[in-house]
């Protein structure tokens, strides 16, 4: 069974990098999370011997993921969740502990700033990823909605797109492969701008050490 380093889950820090290594590693180790064990089959069955098989594949697998949730614990962790007597009630009881709700992504939407040393496709990404998240219940959200919301963060950005017309739809509103093109485009920009400035600082410096550098031979 490869395994994979795992943080110990210690509280809801780290819980999403947490939550995947762990879907990670039992993937990798071909186990199944399931639910529960396989119903018995009914009288009219006349293969038990696959019932049997099932079973001893659950119990294997139940066995194998639940070992491997509780060792991903910390200490301070592990006495409180290993009463759980399924791999499957273990998951859900640390879910429902640290699992994020919609109202939790929509405070974190709100609430996003972003620092002046990310870049706009940095922005872009981030205000993408919660814009997704506070819409994914029941179902995941559209694109053009995602879009909007990430315009709401982004108006220089949704505003260059849509003068470009990068991904504009027909009512006007522009779509997220618009929005990253504009990002893309804007950085470009900026960053040829600045690398001139550069270049023009530098050679005026050179300008001015070797005047300076003239009249002291002199």
């Amino acid at each position: 069974m490869a395994t994979f380093p795992i943080k110990p889950l210690d509280g809801a820090d780290g819980y999403l990098r947490w939550r995947e290594m762990v879907l990670l590693g039992l993937n990798t180790a071909s186990v199944v999370l399931s639910d529960d064990p396989p119903p018995a089959p009914s009288q009219a069955a006349v293969d038990g011997g696959t019932h049997q098989a099932a079973k001893k594949q659950w119990v294997h697998d139940d066995a194998v993921c639940r070992g491997y949730i509780l060792a991903a614990l910390s200490d301070r962790l592990l006495p409180v969740y290993m009463w759980h007597g399924t791999a499957r009630a273990l998951w859900e009881a640390v879910a429902c502990t640290y699992e994020l709700d919609y109202y939790s992504w929509e405070l974190m939407f709100e609430e996003l700033e972003f620092g002046d040393d990310e870049t706009l496709r940095e922005r872009v990404a981030r205000a993408e990823a919660l814009a997704i998240a506070k819409s994914s219940f029941p179902e995941p959200p559209s694109d053009q909605s995602v879009a909007y919301d990430v315009c709401t963060k982004l108006p220089d950005v949704a505003k260059d797109a849509i003068m470009r017309g990068y991904g504009t739809t027909m009512a006007g509103y522009t779509s997220m492969s618009g929005l990253w093109r504009s990002a893309l485009e804007m950085e470009r920009i900026r960053n040829t701008e600045a690398s001139r400035f550069a270049m023009r600082e530098k050679e005026e410096g050179s300008g001015k050490s070797g005047h300076v550098a003239k009249k002291r031979r002199r």
